[in-house]
């Protein structure tokens, strides 16, 4: 038995109620919701918080959130997942799972696993007008990807692959492409089939939450000058980035089901049957390379975590999440927000998952 169960469920969730209660209170933030799994049971959940500024209509332990970028070790998971059914392998390079794509010279090198680690050269972004792009099929999805990658890929990449650390939304855009290429399907069909129903999270799926009409999910915010906060209502605008770039950061699910995710990545990790992946292979996606950045996590070693961390966070300027695994202590935090004050967030879930992790050492 680990760290974790010297607290109880009962407590757990008595703690957690409490805090989120005191975080939304002080920070102001429109809707705030929580999570903590501990020894692979869900130990408590809670939220508060409006779904609207101003609404008065309560955030839900229900509600689902945008987790921005958090998709991108969902996008890794994936690959993984067809690297076990032999489909490909993390060590292919572009130019042989792209094979119809004209690709500058520099990209020969480059492997599936450099664009998992932002080793790969790529550029941070996509040009701008990437967010003017919203086609209404996959199949015209599937081809505008395809299209802004081959852009990126006729150029030579910002670096040597393998030499340097960037981050890279593109990156993942072009391993998730990768994915749809060698499956024969839509990326967003993928995930949905081979990640998030074997993983059984049923709320799980991509673009800014939506229900059957208005106000019956939370809403993200844009700030503006700091403290001025506009809703950003799927019914009435583009509440997210353009769906291209879906396997970099557009996924949603309920706070539980990012928690679940995280376990999953626990349980892989250590072993724990029967799970998505081979042990080895779980490993290799939370392994490091030339950073602290492993495939859609970094890695840490805390002595306030009692041993390593590996975490990510995810924002689309209009919600913000973290997803934090302790390894050692079989403890998985998760936070949301449906508030862009993307620093303000950060810090006060940091700062919570934190004296979380110490109240179990």
């Amino acid at each position: 038995m680990s760290q974790a169960a010297h607290r109880n469920n009962a407590d757990w969730q008595t703690v957690l109620e409490a805090r989120v209660a005191q975080l939304r209170e002080k920070t102001g933030l429109t809707g705030v919701a929580a999570a903590v799994v501990a020894d692979g049971q869900s130990a408590g959940v809670a939220a508060r918080g409006e779904r609207r500024r101003g609404s008065g209509i309560p955030v839900t332990i229900d509600d689902r959130w945008h987790v921005g970028s958090i998709t991108k070790s969902i996008t890794a998971t994936l690959v993984a997942v067809l690297q076990d059914d032999g489909r490909l392998s993390l060590d292919d390079t572009l130019p042989a799972l792209l094979p119809d794509i004209a690709m500058a010279g520099g990209w020969d090198g480059c492997t599936l696993h450099h664009l998992l680690t932002h080793t790969a050269g790529a550029p941070a972004n996509f040009p701008l007008k990437v967010q003017r792009v919203w086609p209404t099929t996959p199949q015209e999805l599937v081809a505008a990807r395809r299209r802004f990658i081959a852009g990126v890929l006729a150029r030579e990449p910002r670096n040597a692959c393998g030499a340097r650390h960037v981050y890279s939304n593109v990156g993942y855009t072009i391993a998730g492409h990768i994915a749809e290429t060698i499956a024969g399907k839509p990326y967003e069909i993928l995930v949905r089939d081979h990640v998030f129903a074997p993983l059984k999270l049923t709320s799980a799926g991509f673009g800014p939450p939506q229900g059957d009409a208005p106000n019956l999910e939370p809403v993200g915010h844009v700030v503006w000058l700091r403290w001025f906060r506009s809703p950003m209502d799927p019914f009435a605008t583009r509440a997210d980035n353009s769906p291209v770039l879906a396997p970099a950061g557009c996924a949603h699910m309920t706070i539980g089901d990012l928690a679940r995710y995280g376990a999953a990545h626990l349980e892989g990790e250590s072993g724990t049957p029967p799970g998505l992946l081979p042990r080895s292979t779980w490993e290799r996606l939370h392994t490091p390379f030339l950073d602290d950045y492993a495939s859609g996590w970094v890695r840490n070693s805390s002595d306030s975590a009692g041993g390593p961390v590996i975490w990510h966070n995810g924002s689309n300027t209009m919600w913000y999440a973290l997803l934090v695994v302790l390894l050692t202590r079989k403890l998985v935090l998760a936070f949301a927000t449906n508030d862009g004050a993307i620093r303000v967030a950060e810090t006060a879930f940091v700062k919570l998952s934190q004296e979380l992790a110490a109240s179990v050492s």
